[in-house]
């Protein structure tokens, strides 16, 4: 799905139209949660998620928090549902064999950096990972599950989505209400600089004494001939990546937005081919989106990495193991 412009529109009309919608799912979310026992595992489990339906960074985040925790030697798994992919699992990605219609996309970005594990019943992909020497399990996009005791719980709130018009879905961007999904973090990682947008879940945030750890995206450098760009993707909040582009000094010609998680046809790329041609520019697309690609295609593609830097990758590295692992390490 295409995000709704109003949901980051202050309550207009379409949005105060669903919220009644909105406030009945986020009540029985709410309800069903309390009828879950969650099940505990002898391996730590770390969820990264987040509040509101995509583009906060939830992917090249736990693949920062994946590279900080390997260097203090452990071994780390992720472990996903693997959204938009057919296959049910138990079963750890190959992502050179692996396509993203099977296991979806992100779990083919996660696998370039760590075991991953697809599953659609979660506990099914930890027992596998730990089966496979896992010490540390990221749960990624955990923040909702419930069936799962998770040890840390981190929530990802980038600074300049926010939370939208505040309401919960179809209403607005949030999965739950917001009081919800921030009395059960355990801390926040705040990407980019806070906003007024994020006004009140500073004030939420700072009653509960929860911490919260600095990070910022960081895009890596483009080369290519021309400056012109076409530039498309299919993201959850894809201003983020346009911005990116821009901050780059990158002579931003025309964008072509898609549905989260798109999976593109050939006719898509024709277009889109056409039109880097009738500006004279190139094509220019995220890695998450290259993945969906076909390998003809993705040769006449530019990528824009991007990424996640902490501020101070110790202490939230430190706060993680201290929870995880109060008394020291014990693997």
């Amino acid at each position: 799905m295409k995000t709704p412009s109003f949901w980051y529109e202050y309550r207009g009309f379409f949005s105060t139209l669903l919220w009644p919608v909105g406030w009945l799912y986020g009540k029985l979310g709410k309800t069903i949660s309390r009828f879950k026992k969650p099940q505990h595992f002898p391996v730590p489990i770390i969820s990264i998620g987040n509040i509101v339906c995509g583009g906060a960074g939830k992917t090249p985040t736990a693949i920062a928090l994946m590279s900080i925790l390997e260097k203090r030697g452990y071994r780390v798994h992720f472990v996903t549902r693997g959204y938009g992919g057919r296959e049910r699992g138990p079963l750890r990605v190959d992502p050179a064999n692996h396509k993203s219609c099977e296991v979806g996309d992100e779990p083919l970005l996660l696998a370039q950096h760590a075991p991953t594990w697809v599953a659609k019943k979660r506990s099914c992909g930890v027992e596998k990972a730990i089966e496979q020497g896992a010490q540390l399990i990221i749960l990624d996009d955990g923040h909702q599950t419930t069936t799962l005791y998770k040890d840390v719980s981190l929530v990802v709130i980038d600074a300049l989505q926010g939370f939208g018009n505040g309401r919960v879905i179809p209403a607005g961007p949030l999965r739950e209400e917001l009081s919800e999904g921030i009395k059960r973090a355990d801390g926040f990682i705040e990407i980019g600089e806070s906003s007024v947008q994020c006004s009140v879940f500073n004030i939420q945030k700072e009653s509960l004494g929860a911490p919260s750890f600095k990070a910022k995206i960081v895009p890596q450098p483009l080369t290519f001939t021309s400056n012109r760009v076409v530039a498309f993707c299919g993201l959850g909040f894809p201003q983020k990546f346009y911005m990116s582009l821009k901050e780059l000094g990158i002579d931003l010609i025309a964008t072509e937005t898609f549905p989260d998680h798109y999976e593109y046809k050939t006719e898509d790329l024709i277009r889109l081919q056409k039109l880097a041609q009738k500006h004279n520019s190139v094509l220019v697309t995220t890695r998450k989106d290259f993945v969906k690609i076909p390998l003809p295609w993705q040769e006449q593609l530019h990528i824009l990495d991007i990424t996640i830097v902490f501020e101070n990758s110790e202490k939230i590295c430190d706060f993680i193991l201290q929870k995880v692992c109060p008394f020291g390490r014990t693997t």
